[in-house]
This record gives structure tokens, C-alpha cells and sequence, in this order.
């Protein structure tokens, strides 16, 4: 068995969804790997198998269900449906999300960074008819682009952090309004 064959994934999910479970009961740093083994029905020896810690189980989860749905197919046309889907994921499960964003902020903030700067880059290439490539020779544009790449993951985390006031949408609207103006500076530019 790979760790990626269709048996694997279900016994990682079978894990992602017991240290949900025990999420809401108690804090990150009071379950133990034999507290989700248990919850699940396996060895210890399964969870090692698939997961170093519980760190990079709680990562797993959150690329999976978050940023795998968020980047696969991406297109411009589809830039709301996208960060709504996002939002709304987060939003379903939030005291997880809360929970697991304070014990894995620099991974989550850094998945979140780079599929935003990606996103960004080929969004402009496809509306500027170019192929760009950002590398450190191309200042403006990467300064542009980690400034974007930043600044998306920066509302989204601070959305989670501030407790999810405002709605998916209303979130996406402003999310899409902002990445609209700094695509229009840069093909303007």
C-alpha cells in the first residue's frame, strides 16, 4: 500500500476526522496520537505510518480540504465561487479551524501565501496575454505579487482569528473587489 493509494487516504481522513472530533472536546496540546488512534480504531503504528506527528496531520487537513478544493481548476471566472467555497469550508467547521489556524498558523499562512501569489501570477498572464514569470529579476511584479499573496492570506486569517463575523460572501465580495483593483493596476501598469 502507497501512501497515497485510495486505502491510505481513507485512513488519513479516518484520523483528520478524529482529531476533529476531539478538537471540540479539548485543546490540541491535550491529544495524543493514542487519543486518535483510539478514536479511530487503529495502531499507533498506523498514524506513524502515515503522519510524523500530530503537526503534520493537522496540516494534511487543512491543504486537503481547504487549499487542494481552492486551487484545483482555478481560473479567474472562477475567483468568487473559489474564495466563497473557502470561506464556507472554514466557516462549517469553525472552532476546528480556529483552533487548528493557532496551532499551524505559519503553514496555513504559508499554503494560503503561495496559492495567492500563484493565483495572481496566472490570473495577469492570462489577462495580459503573457507569459509571466515571477523570479527575483522581475521586482515590480514580485513585490506585486507577494504583496497580494500576503495581504489575501492576511484577511483570511485574521477573518478565522476575529471569529468569523462577517459571512462567506460578504468576505468573497470584498476579496474579489480587491483582487479585481490590483489586477486592473498591474494591466494598467
Amino acid at each position: 500500500m502507497t501512501k497515497n493509494s485510495p486505502c491510505a487516504i481513507k485512513t488519513k481522513n479516518k484520523m483528520g476526522q478524529a482529531v476533529k472530533k476531539l478538537m471540540k472536546l479539548k485543546s490540541f496540546d491535550k491529544i495524543t496520537v493514542s487519543d486518535i488512534t483510539t478514536e479511530c480504531g487503529f495502531h499507533r503504528q498506523t498514524f506513524y505510518y502515515h503522519f510524523q506527528d500530530r503537526y503534520e496531520l493537522i496540516d494534511w487537513i487543512i491543504y486537503n480540504e481547504l487549499l487542494v478544493p481552492f486551487m484545483d481548476e482555478f481560473t479567474f471566472n472562477k475567483l468568487y465561487d473559489k474564495f466563497n467555497t473557502l470561506l464556507e469550508t472554514i466557516e462549517s467547521d469553525k472552532l476546528f479551524y480556529q483552533r487548528a489556524m493557532r496551532i499551524s498558523s505559519g503553514e496555513v499562512s504559508e499554503y494560503l501565501n503561495v496559492a495567492a501569489r500563484q493565483l495572481f501570477v496566472n490570473t495577469i498572464s492570462s489577462l495580459s496575454n503573457k507569459e509571466l514569470t515571477v523570479t527575483q529579476d522581475n521586482d515590480e511584479y514580485m513585490l506585486i505579487v507577494e504583496f497580494v499573496g500576503f495581504g489575501l492570506t492576511g484577511i483570511v486569517m485574521s477573518w478565522v482569528q476575529r471569529g468569523m463575523k462577517e459571512s462567506p460572501a460578504e468576505l468573497t465580495e470584498k476579496l474579489v473587489k480587491l483582487v479585481e483593483k490590483c489586477k486592473n493596476f498591474v494591466i494598467n501598469n
